[in-house]
């Protein structure tokens, strides 16, 4: 079953806003699968969708949360430090060991540093886009309904003989402003990012929805998650946040790309960016060229929720994205490859959990994990959310730290049968090789016998190579001295892990190999005049593919031919092609080639000259320009 559900608008529609919003009525919103699955649509292209409950639902929560709020502590809070310039940054988060109370972090977020600026509030304000046509637009009239919401709490529990105010009896002034003035608190954060760090209460184990809210009670929600045995905190048991002005979450997904909802008990809004699940993998590579060295040590780097970058950089690498706004009493639902980031504008408290419906199945299969985050890794049992239909399938166990690690059984199975296809290679290699120190099977080099061994035989390039062994009246000795890590080497050259390799001898070069494939390659090794045949050492200095000299010589020169041969296609005045971070290709003519500097001078289309290196020039038109013609 589902609804025929349409946005009734679009955040910052009038300047191509693409971010749909929902505003269903109590029949429409109250079965949470029926209604997530008639708009999964259209959250599936825009990356997040903003909903906007119904007023009835919203007061029994409020009076939910009023109840439930005084016994909430924050603890262990994070301060951000962000460093970084130019519209990129990385975050780091210091956990601070003080806990708070909800009054004492409202407090906090009176101090002068920690308040949002002071913007322009006396010119007209215009007319707002989505929100406009799905709150009704006037900010007066909005804040006196949250007050007298707030107002049910307050008589329940407040002393209003105290000077101070309970923050669920905030209203923010940075609530229901028009799009133009939250760009203005956007210029300001963008600004500011690096200037006094924020704290932030985040993934705090806690609910504000008590049992009587029945319907989307982050709790209990109808989905795949809450079919599973254990509770997992933050993917099928919510995580309270606390958050202040410049409290920031960096881009990510969500864990095992599943879905998500967050929904602002009260206090300040949040402000959303997004990229289109159209553009994630153009996101993705571009991310991945700019924090090239994270990537390197993690190909699922952007899990670790790290990394930020502004809308102008996106915007300048011809990214797409998009804005929203969350204002208190309204959910935000994220969806897989959804990228998004953000940051809170004031005190709040907003409340989050993961999941699954069944069109997240195939995607969960797929998805990655980050192998740095090991020990904090949660597993997920698949046969429990996949049904029968996938067990012959998915006889494993998700990790919900991003991927899928075969379970117990499966890996037992595994390890059998690479033991058993370890056990018949080198039973092979043994059966079919002359010599016990290598893979070659050549009858022209010298063999020797073992001295412990009248059956077996090796070359005797590969007893002279070889450390731990040495000669002695063309007998071998020492074959039980050579360690087990060498048996387990495996050889750059033949790639095959059969005798005993040996290393390269440049630096620490870990790479390996047989003293014959070396010699079969025409490679190079060097023998050392101050050895003897009863020496511990190797006889020889063996290089690998990589620093042979005789190879690094022959690079060498077809480096330099290709490189002359190149300079000569860069020629004045003719049409290049430049490829830009992103992906995204310009047309420009070349003005002048630098060879030493391996750069060319090209007059873009805007009419800039630019230095542009080799690497990013191309003489054919891209794929794209070609299917559009």
């Amino acid at each position: 079953m589902t609804l025929n559900l349409k946005p009734v608008g679009y955040y910052d529609q009038e300047n191509g806003g693409q971010v749909p919003i929902f505003k269903p009525t109590f029949e429409e919103f109250k079965d949470f699968r029926v209604f997530t699955q008639s708009i999964d649509h259209y959250g599936r292209k825009a990356g997040i969708v903003k909903v906007i409950p119904p007023p009835e639902w919203r007061k029994d929560v409020f009076e939910s949360c009023a109840e439930k709020i005084d016994e909430i502590t924050i603890t262990k809070p994070i301060t951000q430090h962000i460093l970084g310039s130019r519209g990129l940054f990385l975050q780091t988060n210091v956990e601070k060991r003080k806990k708070f109370k909800v009054e004492e972090w409202f407090s906090l977020c009176q101090r002068a540093e920690n308040r949002p600026p002071k913007i322009n509030r006396t010119k007209s304000t215009p007319k707002m886009n989505l929100a406009a046509t799905a709150i009704k637009t006037d900010r007066k009239h909005k804040i006196d309904q949250i007050a007298s919401h707030n107002a049910i709490a307050t008589s329940m529990f407040i002393d209003n003989s105290q000077d101070a105010r309970f923050p669920i009896d905030y209203v923010s002034e940075t609530c229901h402003l028009s799009v133009d003035q939250y760009k203005e608190y956007e210029r300001n954060y963008w600004r500011n990012i690096t200037f006094n760090q924020p704290l932030y209460g985040a993934d705090m184990s806690g609910t504000l929805f008590d049992t009587t809210i029945e319907h989307w009670n982050p709790n209990n929600l109808d989905n795949l998650l809450n079919t599973m045995k254990e509770t997992l905190p933050g993917v099928n048991k919510p995580y309270l946040y606390f958050g202040m002005w410049k409290a920031t979450f960096p881009w990510h997904v969500e864990d095992l790309d599943l879905y998500s909802i967050n929904y602002i008990h009260f206090g300040a809004p949040k402000q959303w960016y997004t990229i289109p699940t159209s553009s994630y993998q153009k996101f993705e590579k571009f991310m991945q060229n700019t924090f090239y060295q994270h990537y390197k040590g993690c190909h699922e780097f952007l899990r670790h929720k790290t990394f930020i970058v502004s809308p102008k950089v996106l915007e300048e690498n011809n990214i797409p994205f998009q804005r929203c706004v969350q204002q208190p009493g309204e959910f935000m639902i994220t969806y897989p490859y959804g990228y998004h980031a953000g940051y809170n504008l004031d005190f709040n408290c907003a409340e989050s959990v993961n999941f699954a419906t069944e069109a997240w199945l195939d995607i969960g299969k797929r998805a990655k994990r980050c192998t740095c985050l090991d020990d904090d890794s949660v597993r997920i049992d698949v046969t429990s959310l996949f049904g029968r239909q996938h067990d012959e399938e998915e006889n494993s166990t998700y990790d919900i730290s991003h991927s899928n690690k075969p379970s117990s059984a499966s890996r037992r199975s595994k390890d059998m049968n690479r033991k058993k296809r370890k056990l018949m290679m080198d039973n092979s290699s043994i059966n079919s090789t002359l010599c016990k120190l290598c893979s070659s099977n050549n009858k022209t080099l010298p063999l020797l016998q073992l001295a412990d061994n009248v059956i077996d035989k090796v070359h005797q390039l590969c007893a002279e190579a070889i450390p731990e062994i040495h000669i002695k009246g063309n007998v071998v000795y020492g074959i039980d001295r050579i360690p087990k890590s060498r048996w387990n080497l495996t050889c750059t050259i033949c790639k095959q892990k059969t005798g005993a390799c040996i290393q390269c001898c440049i630096g620490k070069c870990y790479r390996a190999v047989h003293a014959t494939c070396v010699l079969n390659t025409n490679g190079t090794m060097e023998r050392l005049s101050n050895r003897d045949l009863l020496s511990q050492h190797s006889l020889y200095n063996t290089y690998c593919p990589l620093h042979d000299p005789k190879r690094i010589a022959e690079r060498r020169i077809e480096q330099e031919y290709a490189f002359e041969e190149l300079s000569k296609k860069f020629q004045a005045n003719r049409d290049i092609y430049i490829k830009w971070t992103g992906g995204d290709y310009e047309k420009g003519i070349i003005e002048e080639c630098i060879p030493d500097k391996k750069m060319c001078r090209v007059l873009l289309t805007d009419g800039l000259v630019r230095k542009i290196r080799w690497t990013y020039l191309s003489f054919d038109p891209p794929q794209s320009t070609l299917n559009a013609t």
